[in-house]
């Protein structure tokens, strides 16, 4: 545990922050100011949970959560010259779930900063309850259909309002968004390790993308890929309550997918010349 917090202490510091900050900004200009001028304009306020929801759910919003974590990461796992010492003190396996606990640990750190991050910005027009607001269900009316049109960011699907309270849907959400971000991580460091750097985020942008490109093409093939199974909308439908993919399914799938990858982590970090590493970017 040791070797992680001062992974995490080295994360925290990292100057690739500025990563983070304007990933906020781009979610500020394109998911809350929107709904500010649009709960403005009708006159009611939105639940402090529902702008969180839109950064975790909105399968535009998605990506932005992944991708921002995953470059924060760029720099890790460190595989220097130091870092073998490390390494052949501690042991390969140790230290490979080390960098995996500081990976949890950071995941949920970001989470936190995007849950303090919008209710920070959105205190002054909403409300705590767990009870959907009318603003999004006048959003997700005919009423509404232009304000969607032009601010595909900014809006929460009924999908997500007609199966789940706003406090259900931010536990399992969350939850289901942390386990993505630790498998899209794991992935990454495991191909860093193998590999490089470069063909590390080149991958974990692959599979990404693809899994993206598949729930747009609205194909069935992209239950194989996390994004689904992280992304709440596309569970359920939008008007009745048909399952696309249960709840319950998506969690064991990603848990499977982050144990199986884990020992993959092992496998490779076993089979790691220590030699190569402080050569390597």
């Amino acid at each position: 545990m040791r070797i992680a917090v001062a992974e995490y202490i080295k994360w925290l510091k990292n100057d690739k922050h500025i990563v983070t900050l304007l990933s906020l900004i781009c979610l500020y200009l394109y998911c809350l100011s929107p709904i500010k001028e649009y709960s403005a304009d009708f006159g009611e306020p939105v639940n402090i949970i529902e702008p969180y929801m839109i950064f975790i759910s909105n399968a535009l919003c998605v990506p932005v959560v992944i991708l921002t974590f995953s470059a924060l990461l760029i720099d890790f796992p460190d595989v220097s010259a130091n870092a073998s010492f490390v390494l052949l003190r501690t042991g390969r396996t140790r230290w490979y779930r080390s960098q995996i606990e500081f990976v949890a640990i950071a995941a949920a750190t970001f989470l936190g900063i995007l849950l303090a991050f919008s209710i920070f910005l959105m205190s002054g027009i909403s409300y705590v309850s767990d009870v959907w607001s009318n603003a999004e269900k006048i959003i997700n009316s005919a009423e509404g259909a232009e304000f969607l049109l032009h601010n595909p960011m900014s809006w929460l699907d009924m999908s997500v309002i007609n199966n789940f309270t706003p406090v259900k849907a931010m536990i399992i959400g969350t939850f289901l968004m942390w386990e993505h971000m630790l498998f899209a991580a794991q992935f990454q460091i495991i191909v860093t390790l193998k590999f490089n750097k470069i063909i590390g985020v080149a991958s974990n942008l692959l599979i990404l993308g693809t899994g993206m490109a598949l729930h747009f093409l609205d194909t069935s093939a992209k239950w194989i890929f996390p994004f689904s199974h992280s992304t709440l909308i596309l569970h359920y439908d939008s008007v009745f309550s048909t399952v696309y993919f249960p709840i319950w399914g998506s969690v064991l799938y990603l848990f499977a997918a982050n144990i199986l990858i884990y020992f993959i982590g092992v496998r490779v970090i076993k089979r790691k010349n220590l030699s190569l590493m402080s050569k390597e970017d």
